[in-house]
């Protein structure tokens, strides 16, 4: 590589030396026009092996930036390019979940808590349960931006991915109902929730009027995901009695895989819906979920 500015006459060698590298520093002997100044002057004396490095420094800076980039597709990116959140929960964090009992306290320490041990590299699934309108999707969608920002900050960007399966479903079905011109197939669904590094499932097993186990076949799809699977955050309206009865035996074993200590239950805290419904006399609003 040649040294910069070597192709140029008029270079003189000071006595000064590079503090860091012990040469001689280099000085252009001639006024220059320098960008941006007015008038011609001396450019600074410089150490060219500084200035090597310089330039060997800002060429990795582009290489790394590119190679971020690519990393990001596969990694950050994922959550908020290829989730399913309610337009209602974009904006759902931790600090903008309202806390006013002590319960609804403890859930979101709960959940502050699991990011932290999925950091720390824990292994294994969350399972957060409670009544509708708790704020159990809220606090989902919160747990995946703090994985996804926090791994990122680790230098270790991760894949997490936000999904209602309840909606993936029926987007599968609705490919049976129109022949070839299905949004997604059940292919691309299983590969897509089996492949990413941390997958949280919103309102699963959503409970209906009638509490009546899943057909073979989503008890099936629900088993390849779930099988094949280390970290999956998993949130429901659903009491574990609902849940076996809901779900297989195999598919229940699936979703207690790891939960020792990584499970709260919020049965007695009321629905926020219902509450901020009241005080806006019946408008619609769905924000803690």
């Amino acid at each position: 590589m040649q040294q910069p500015f070597e192709n140029l006459e008029h270079l003189k060698q000071l006595d000064e030396l590079c503090p860091i590298h012990g040469v001689n520093l280099i000085q252009i002997d001639r006024e220059l026009k320098m960008a941006g100044e007015d008038k011609p002057r001396k450019p600074a004396p410089y150490c060219p092996i500084c200035a090597k490095e310089l330039i060997k420094q800002k060429e990795r800076s582009v290489v790394e930036k590119g190679f971020n980039a690519r990393v990001y597709q596969k990694t950050y990116n994922v959550l908020m390019r290829d989730s399913v959140i309610p337009e209602n929960l974009k904006e759902a964090t931790f600090e903008n979940f309202t806390t006013e009992t002590t319960e609804e306290k403890q859930m979101l320490d709960f959940a502050k808590g699991q990011v932290q041990k999925y950091l720390n590299g824990m292994n294994g699934n969350t399972l957060l349960t409670g009544g509708t309108g708790i704020g159990k999707s809220h606090l989902s969608v919160a747990m995946a931006k703090a994985l996804n920002e926090g791994f990122k900050e680790k230098g270790e960007p991760k894949r997490v991915l936000f999904v209602n399966l309840t909606e993936i479903i029926k987007r599968i079905k609705e490919g049976w109902n129109y022949g070839g011109g299905a949004s997604l197939t059940e292919f691309e669904a299983v590969k897509l929730l089996q492949s990413v590094d941390f997958l949280i499932i919103d309102d699963l097993g959503a409970k209906n009027a009638t509490i009546k186990p899943k057909s073979d076949w989503e008890q099936d799809f629900l088993f390849d995901v779930l099988n094949n699977r280390k970290n999956t955050i998993i949130n429901t309206n659903l009491t574990g009695q609902e849940l076996k009865q809901v779900y297989n035996e195999r598919n229940y074993s699936r979703i207690l895989t790891g939960l020792e200590g990584n499970s709260f239950k919020a049965f007695g805290i009321k629905d926020k819906r219902y509450s901020i419904n009241t005080l806006k006399g019946g408008q619609d609003n769905d924000s803690q979920r």
